[in-house]
């Protein structure tokens, strides 16, 4: 019983966070849209009564009594109401689609990108908050599509039987009460089914789950070939089966238990039907209704009936669909984003990090674990250690794209952890090991880094060796898209680095981190680049990371890491005459090349 109720004041919720956004983007459309959904459904509403005059004038014709006039009038009013149905569910169809959700979606975009621009850059390192987060851009749109089925049985649905039942209450009162007793046991059979499925859908998830997983062993290509080779294929098909059948067993009980209970209210439904037809029988024969009345409700008896279970169905189907999307949607407007201040900083007094820790979320220990460290100004630094040592995470430590768990940054004299990241990242460049491949020309992917500059980007190009005028890579020159999808070219890694490089260079900047950039490029290549870099960042601070040793030489100094720390810090003449890390490192690795 807790269970449902806090599930009921879950959608209470949902529809009461949302309706304000929803409405307040576009409160002018909505009020449109209400006009229209209560002019469709009344139009719908209008058969039974327009068909009744109609029928009368029918019946009397045919008595004797009726006027021709009065048929062709009647049949006048069918068709004109049977046209504006048509225009109606038309134009009701294409301003929800194309004019209100676009409308309402787009602005809801600004909203929510507005919010994830603010939230912490290690959320997104989180895969559970990138859940999250994917499944609350998702609820944006199904925020608007439960609003357009809630408001719809407000004002469409709503419009449609408050025709219906005055019609009815001007008939014989009694008629819509029993319509209204007939009724209750088709929603109660959609109230049971939609029980059902939920349970069904929390039981058989993770075998679906499952099941997909041994398909794709089977067929996906990637595990296709282990699967092949290691002869597993009949034990992956026995998997598949077994979870195959397993969910059909589940399906089938679930199917089983609707279908009985559904057959039992549908009886009852049976029943009072043929109560309502007596009903209507009756009030015929003494009077109370005509026969053009009789005939109007006997024709939309189906209608109505359609209709119910339309509505508690589209009810039912978009807060199932939607509900979860929606509040990971509102959760996400709801994380609570600090307060910073605006200051740049003034990279003169250098970068200084004081006992600082961090850990992703969910992790057993810190990625960075009591780091002390500074960079001072015009200094190069050199980041160093094996996979897993923190290197990266240090790295966007200095950046300030992450805040410590403990201890403080100063980047600039200002404190990242009340420093607005705008501020932050106004005079610092980067090049990072994940760079992003955009789908532009060449000089569009070198100035994203600084779109309101307008230097000339051919400069960055040519210290990062973008071979930009050689028309075999670049067929168009600047103007070559970065892509076959759009009938462009499509680059090597190494080539792919450069331009980032690029582009890490093209931004006006005092501070630069370069995260193995050059991983794509062979080690002769990559230390002429990096002396290279170590010319164009003189008299600015850099940090450099790199898993090739030949290269740190440049830098002013170096930091070993290790499990999160920093357990080694000198010039690469010092940590090579001793006996720790460096050195180690540095004798594994000539090893390799002799």
């Amino acid at each position: 019983m807790e269970k449902d109720k806090k599930q009921n004041l879950s959608v209470f919720k949902a529809i009461r966070r949302t309706t304000p956004m929803v409405v307040k983007a576009a409160p002018f459309s909505w009020v449109i849209y209400a006009l229209l959904a209560i002019l469709h459904g009344s139009a719908w509403g209008f058969v039974a009564p327009v068909n009744q005059r109609l029928y009368d004038a029918l019946a009397n014709l045919a008595m004797g009594d009726g006027v021709l006039r009065y048929v062709y009038i009647g049949a006048a009013m069918v068709t004109a109401l049977m046209l504006l149905q048509q225009v109606m569910n038309a134009v009701h169809n294409f301003f929800i689609n194309s004019v209100l959700f676009e409308k309402v979606n787009g602005r809801l975009a600004i909203v929510l990108h507005k919010k994830l621009k603010q939230m912490p850059a290690q959320i997104y390192e989180d895969k559970n908050h990138l859940d999250d987060l994917e499944k609350g851009v998702e609820g944006r749109g199904g925020s608007i599509n439960m609003y357009c089925t809630l408001s719809d049985a407000v004002f469409f649905y709503g419009a449609y039987f408050a025709v219906m039942g005055t019609f009815l209450w001007q008939m014989q009162p009694v008629l819509l009460f029993a319509f209204a007793l007939v009724f209750t046991p088709v929603l109660l059979s959609q109230i049971v089914e939609a029980k059902y499925h939920a349970e069904l859908e929390r039981v058989s998830a993770p075998i679906r789950r499952q099941n997909a997983h041994y398909e794709d062993c089977l067929v996906g290509l990637k595990p296709m070939r282990e699967t092949r080779l290691f002869g597993a294929y009949f034990f992956f098909k026995k998997l598949f089966m077994d979870s195959l059948e397993l969910l059909a067993q589940k399906e089938w009980t679930t199917h089983k238990k609707i279908a009985a209970i559904t057959l039992g209210l549908n009886i009852v439904k049976g029943a009072g039907w043929i109560g309502v037809l007596v009903l209507l029988f009756r009030s015929l024969m003494q009077g109370y209704i005509t026969v053009g009345a009789f005939a109007a409700v006997f024709a939309s008896v189906g209608m109505m009936f359609a209709l119910v279970e339309e509505v508690v169905n589209r009810i039912k189907w978009s807060v199932a669909q939607n509900l979860g999307k929606i509040h990971n949607f509102i959760n996400i407007l709801d994380i609570p984003i600090p307060k910073k201040e605006y200051a740049e900083p003034d990279f003169t007094q250098g970068i200084t990090l004081t006992d600082v820790t961090f850990a992703y979320s969910g992790a057993d220990k810190n990625a960075v674990d009591g780091v002390s460290l500074s960079i001072r100004p015009g200094q190069t630094l050199a980041l160093v250690g094996e996979n897993g040592s923190g290197k990266t995470t240090l790295v966007k430590l200095l950046c300030g794209l992450y805040k410590p768990d403990n201890g403080r940054v100063l980047i600039g004299g200002q404190d990242v952890a009340t420093t607005m990241d705008a501020a932050l990242f106004a005079k610092t460049s980067g090049v990072f090991q994940n760079y992003g491949q955009y789908v532009f020309n060449l000089e569009e992917n070198v100035r994203i880094s600084s779109t309101e500059a307008t230097h000339d980007p051919t400069q960055a190009m040519t210290d990062a060796d973008v071979e930009y005028t050689d028309e075999k890579t670049f067929p168009k020159g600047l103007e070559t898209i970065l892509s076959r999808e759009f009938e462009g070219v499509e680059l090597s890694g190494g080539q792919w680095q450069r331009i980032a490089t690029a582009r890490g260079l093209y931004r006006n900047h005092d501070f630069i981190v370069l995260d193995e950039p050059t991983a794509a490029i062979d080690p002769v290549e990559e230390t002429r680049m990096y002396k290279r870099f170590a010319e164009l960042t003189r008299n600015k601070m850099a940090v450099l990371v790199t898993h090739r040793l030949g290269s740190v030489r440049i830098a002013d100094k170096i930091a070993v890491m290790d499990g999160g720390k920093i357990v080694e810090t000198g010039t690469h003449e010092s940590l090579l005459a001793g006996s720790g890390k460096y050195a180690q490192m540095w004798a594994a690795q000539a090893g390799s090349y002799e």
